[in-house]
């Protein structure tokens, strides 16, 4: 009897991680840009941004920059990126098996010794954060980790999967005074449940990106007040909204030229990896043939694959090639960022779909937030729908002008249902144009119902005068018959004005 041979254990030798969390500024000012970015500069975690001279950038920022000016130009410029202080993650998992609590129920100790367990076994993943602002008041932070496994020694699939959800967990962040700074003294109602410090301005937090992420947002919204005044951090009302970029770059075994035959065999691993999910042996075939069915890569070199909230990116043995190619083109000092020139291209494009999402959905919520006023202000919503027009049109088919991209922003755009979110939001705003209308026509009708009745009183006060002057009366020799005739003409007049308003109806 003929057995079918098992797959050998996918292990993930190199990969890299984009952790991404998306938050709205609520009634951000058409200037956002202009007034945010003096502000950014001045936080003790800022490094350098994309408008500072090209010597004084970061190679990292160098690159991502140049990638995001040739594949997006459309929006390039209304964009502003930032880079921040580095910061290490390390896994707070064991700590909470080993003593059976929660991160908020640690000790100081606890963290320490955890602190000392993660450096023993050298488990700090190092992070470059980047922050991304739109001029319509929409920002995101980026934190980008670079993971190679130890030689000879690849991560399991669990091993890889346990990494990608360091973004998604309260973990513990190994940070300087830089970040420390940003921290309010209420740090534990945002999240950061202990702050420890080890000397050497090296502190140690246990919260998550989120968290972090969240103070960065106060951060700047607290940038956009007028100046001179000075007001205490406010905790966001609405958390910032995650996603996830998972990059392999190399695997054992390694992804051959046919990468639909290496998504075959390893199906439910990439899943499980891609999707950051724990129980990945146990999911269903059709669920993981459906997720890993459409490749949306033009390129030979790599697989694309949309997994929810999350995208895996897989690179077989070209990439190699490509590396030392775009080593000696782009004369990069670090070659860990010929990969990262590389894949870059496609997570640029991915931010730009979380982007648009988050315009329209702070449009949508902008919109209500009129809707809701009483009366409403229609100059307020004329313009919000100017600047929406201005913020979303060129972005529907012009942020890339390559064929292929176009393609992928659009089968994009309809994975993650962008054009449903379009359809609501021009709903949305033709119910508030024609509320806004009806109401102001109401108005004018009310008020040119007032204007009849004045007309009816001024022309029964006229035929008043006409019946006086005709039958030769002195008013002033009889008051009371003077007033009769007078209020008797303006009640026949506003008689006439009642029943031509009775036979209109």
């Amino acid at each position: 009897m003929s057995t079918v041979e098992s797959p050998p254990e996918l292990c993930v030798v190199s990969m890299r991680v984009v952790w991404r969390n998306t938050f709205v500024v609520k009634d951000a000012p058409r200037d956002f840009l202009e007034r945010a970015a003096p502000f950014v500069r001045g936080l003790s975690c800022y490094v350098s941004d994309a408008e500072a001279d090209y010597d004084e950038q970061p190679e990292m920022l160098r690159v991502i920059e140049r990638v995001s000016r040739n594949v997006a130009p459309g929006g390039h410029d209304s964009l502003l990126r930032f880079q921040l202080a580095p910061l290490r993650v390390a896994d707070l998992r064991p700590a909470l098996d080993r003593w059976r609590r929660g991160p908020d129920r640690l000790t100081p100790d606890h963290v320490g010794a955890a602190v000392d367990d993660a450096t023993h076994l050298n488990a700090w993943i190092q992070i470059t954060p980047m922050l991304v602002l739109h001029r319509a008041g929409v920002g995101m932070v980026e934190y980008h980790a670079h993971v190679e496994a130890p030689p000879g020694h690849p991560l399991t699939t669990d091993a890889a999967i346990g990494i990608v959800r360091l973004g998604i967990n309260v973990e513990m962040l190994a940070v300087t005074g830089q970040w420390c700074a940003l921290l309010p003294p209420d740090h534990a109602d945002w999240g950061v449940v202990h702050l420890l410090e080890r000397g050497n301005d090296d502190f140690v937090a246990v919260t998550g990106f989120r968290d972090l992420s969240n103070v960065l947002y106060a951060h700047v919204t607290a940038g956009l007040e007028p100046r001179g005044r000075t007001t205490a951090l406010q905790l966001p009302p609405l958390r910032p909204t995650n996603s996830t970029s998972v990059v392999l770059l190399a695997t054992d075994p390694p992804a051959g030229d046919d990468i639909g035959e290496f998504i075959d065999r390893h199906a439910a691993a990439l899943r499980g990896i891609g999707a950051m999910d724990t129980d990945w042996r146990n999911r269903a075939a059709w669920l993981i043939e459906r997720e890993l069915t459409d490749n949306l890569s033009t390129d030979a070199e790599m697989g694309l694959y949309l997994l929810g909230n999350s995208e895996l990116l897989i690179f077989n043995h070209r990439l190699a090639q490509i590396n030392e190619y775009n080593i000696r083109r782009l004369r990069l000092e670090d070659a860990s960022l010929a990969p990262t020139y590389v894949y870059t291209h496609y997570l640029v494009l991915l931010a730009w779909i979380y982007l648009q999402e988050a315009i329209l959905r702070a449009y949508i919520r902008r919109l209500d937030e009129l809707a809701a006023t009483t009366p409403p202000n229609r100059r307020l919503m004329i313009e919000t729908l100017h600047n929406a027009l201005a913020d979303l049109v060129q972005y529907q088919e012009d942020i890339t002008p390559y064929t292929t991209r176009i393609e992928f922003m659009q089968r994009a755009r309809a994975y993650h249902k962008l054009d449903e979110l379009v359809e609501r939001f021009e709903r949305k705003q033709d119910l508030l144009l024609n509320y806004s209308s009806e109401y102001h026509d109401y108005r004018e009708a009310r008020a040119a119902e007032f204007l009849n009745w004045l007309a009816a009183i001024l022309a029964g006060g006229e035929l008043g005068n006409l019946i006086v002057n005709a039958t030769g009366m002195e008013p002033a020799q009889n008051v009371p018959l003077y007033l009769s005739v007078t209020l008797g003409s303006i009640g026949a007049a506003m008689l006439v004005m009642a029943l031509l308003r009775l036979r209109h109806r």
